[in-house]
């Protein structure tokens, strides 16, 4: 019930919780304030809600995860769902891409026929693209992602995507994805320079299996003569520290390795019955929420 009906709960929350500023806005504006979701309050009230139910042990962190709506909304052009919605959605897209080998079209035609994977694969773009550019120190490590990047989005753009990427390599890319989250997510320290190392490792192998195994012309994009020292040989930790970064890396974690469907998730009855409670009341009949000066004082 909550998977069929989240989409439609925050709406429900600003319809009935959160009072109209001054005037009463014209139909059209009104609709538009609707579709925004009242993302920001809803997101406070529904995470803690959340983290209430954990921190009286009726879920694990993992379902926590998978939960909570991500305080970084608006790092991303599309909404970000709770991960429970998205769950599979990117192994799925890998297992398209793989199975794709004529027109770019096909693969878009699959992608969109889920809106949640649609979400899940632009999220996971983005999100990864903003997770790199926060570890580069260096101007000519930012142009190694800047000139694959322009690559990719030429090719989307001219629907060549499936001629110029094998887009078969994907799962390894995925997998070093993976163990580089794993490693940002470890690390205490910005200045271990032993973590700094094992990380550059992983960047430049990651480099290397785009610009050699999955782009068919990316040769020699890695090759730059000006350069003076090592591929990502100088990066900048300072973001492991921010919660939110932190956040951001466990969600992209989560897309990326959930392989199995969510839909039991939580799996405490009492935690189920207290989710389903607190979704069902948002669509009672209630009378809509009066402004703050316009209450009943208590006294």
């Amino acid at each position: 019930m909550l998977r069929s009906r989240f989409e439609a709960i925050p709406t429900a929350f600003g319809k009935h919780l959160v009072p109209r500023h001054g005037s009463q806005p014209k139909r059209r504006e009104r609709e538009k304030e609707d579709k925004n979701l009242h993302i920001d309050k809803f997101s406070d009230i529904w995470n803690a809600f959340i983290i209430s139910l954990r921190d009286e042990d009726l879920i694990n962190n993992r379902e926590r995860d998978l939960l909570i709506v991500p305080s970084s909304a608006g790092d991303t052009s599309v909404f970000q769902w709770p991960p429970f919605l998205l769950a599979s959605k990117i192994p799925m897209a890998l297992d398209m891409a793989k199975s794709v080998k004529k027109r770019d079209e096909e693969l878009r035609k699959r992608i969109n026929q889920d809106p949640y994977t649609f979400y899940a694969v632009i999220e996971c773009y983005e999100t990864l693209l903003n997770i790199l550019y926060s570890l580069m120190a260096e101007t000519s490590d930012k142009k190694v992602v800047d000139r694959i990047r322009e690559s990719l989005e030429d090719s989307i753009e001219r629907q060549s995507l499936v001629r110029e990427f094998r887009l078969d390599e994907l799962p390894q890319l995925s997998a070093k994805f993976d163990k580089l989250l794993t490693l940002l997510l470890k690390t205490e320290e910005e200045h271990d320079t032993t973590i700094k190392t094992q990380i550059a490792n992983l960047l430049q192998d990651t480099m290397e299996i785009i610009t050699q195994d999955i782009m068919k012309n990316g040769q020699g994009i890695l090759k730059d003569e000006n350069r003076d020292n090592q591929l990502f040989a100088n990066l900048n930790l300072d973001s492991i520290k921010d919660e939110a970064w932190r956040e951001k890396c466990v969600r992209l974690q989560l897309l990326l390795t959930t392989k199995e469907s969510a839909i039991y998730v939580p799996t405490n009855l009492e935690a189920r019955r207290r989710i389903t409670f607190f979704a069902n009341s948002l669509f009672m009949k209630m009378p809509r929420a009066p402004q703050v000066r316009s209450m009943m004082s208590f006294r």
